[in-house]
């Protein structure tokens, strides 16, 4: 069995070889001319093309399902634009998943500050969440945004801004069904709504404070469908969320909280909650450290965890991503402690 120093010595090799990368990088002067002609040619108001590519490294120093390696976890392809500031649509697929649609979706300005939008996108629920898989902050989201989120759905949103941007507010109906059935499958809806403030501090154009509080209901007769926790059970879910993020030059601190009320129609309640704690910091301008504490009880239908979570994301050019995590899990020790490598390009 390998020893907890031995485990240790080699986190912190990996560790120690990623930062000092980085800090190399800060001191090249790399050109970024392939890219901006990328971008003008590939990229417009009325027709964009973007794609990202990721290759996962995972090995777990004690597994207890699937195996070490590598993986491809994203390799999506996606076309958006908008005409006259007025249309606007999206479609995006990853070539990896057994339903390759990710996002086909439609929507109309109808004033400067309110737009209506259809189709399959993502449900308005957590920051994390709605940050795209290019720009999350570890590997992976969190636990409970993964196991509690409504995640992309049928339906159609009404969305709006007021004091010049500042305060956003987005309200939407859905099918429930996720990447289930193109129709609804039961008669019965997702709703779920967003508000959020999004305000400058300090002198620099990125210091920001960010805040959102979120809100779901879904009554489910389908044991097939259903958002999150509700797959499964035949019932109802009231899911509340709360969200904050501030950037203050070199620093970000994020946390998310979210509360769900589960009750299936033979009289039983759960009540799965979780909740994470996020700090970084730009040692260089493409090298940031980050730490997160990770918590989530699922009640008995739900993986309950809780995770410390080290990283180190470095960005080689403007397009690219290296992003290495150690997660420890609280319960189970340092045998079943896993590190994951994430290698991207997003254009």
């Amino acid at each position: 069995m390998i020893t907890d120093a031995t485990k240790f010595g080699k986190i912190v090799l990996l560790f120690g070889l990623l930062f000092f990368t980085g800090m190399s990088l800060q001191a090249q002067n790399q050109s970024e001319s392939d890219f901006e002609q990328f971008k003008n040619q590939f990229k417009n108001d009325y027709f964009s093309i973007g794609g990202l590519l990721q290759t996962i490294g995972d090995y777990q120093f004690e597994r207890v399902v699937g195996e070490n390696g590598f993986s491809i976890s994203n390799a999506r392809l996606q076309v958006y634009g908008e005409f006259d500031q007025k249309f606007g649509y999206q479609l995006q697929a990853n070539f990896m998943n057994s339903t390759s649609l990710l996002d086909a979706n439609m929507y109309y300005n109808v004033a400067p500050n309110f737009s209506v939008k259809t189709g399959l996108f993502k449900a308005p629920f957590s920051y994390e969440y709605l940050t795209g898989a290019a720009a999350i902050d570890f590997v992976n989201r969190s636990a409970v945004v993964n196991q509690l989120v409504p995640k992309r759905q049928i339906g159609f949103q009404l969305q709006g801004t007021m004091a010049d941007g500042k305060f956003k507010y987005v309200g939407g109906m859905f099918n429930g069904n996720g990447f289930g059935p193109n129709a609804n499958d039961d008669n019965k809806f997702l709703y779920a709504a967003r508000i959020s403030a999004n305000t400058g501090i300090g002198d620099g154009s990125d210091d920001k404070f960010i805040m959102g509080i979120n809100a779901s209901y879904e009554d489910s007769e389908n044991t097939t469908s259903g958002a999150g926790l509700l797959s499964g059970i035949e019932g109802d879910q009231l899911l509340l969320g709360a969200d904050t993020r501030v950037t203050y030059h070199n620093m970000m601190l994020a946390g998310e909280f979210m509360y769900s009320t589960i009750n299936d129609n033979i009289g039983m309640e759960y009540n799965p909650f979780g909740y994470h704690i996020t700090g970084g910091y730009f040692v260089t301008p493409k090298t940031q450290l980050l730490a997160r504490w990770d918590y989530f009880d699922g009640d008995f239908i739900g993986t309950s965890s809780e995770s410390l979570i080290g990283g180190i994301n470095i960005f080689p050019t403007e397009f690219s991503e290296v992003q290495l995590n150690y997660i420890y899990p609280v319960e189970q020790g340092a045998d079943f402690s896993q590190i994951l490598l994430n290698l991207q390009v997003a254009i």
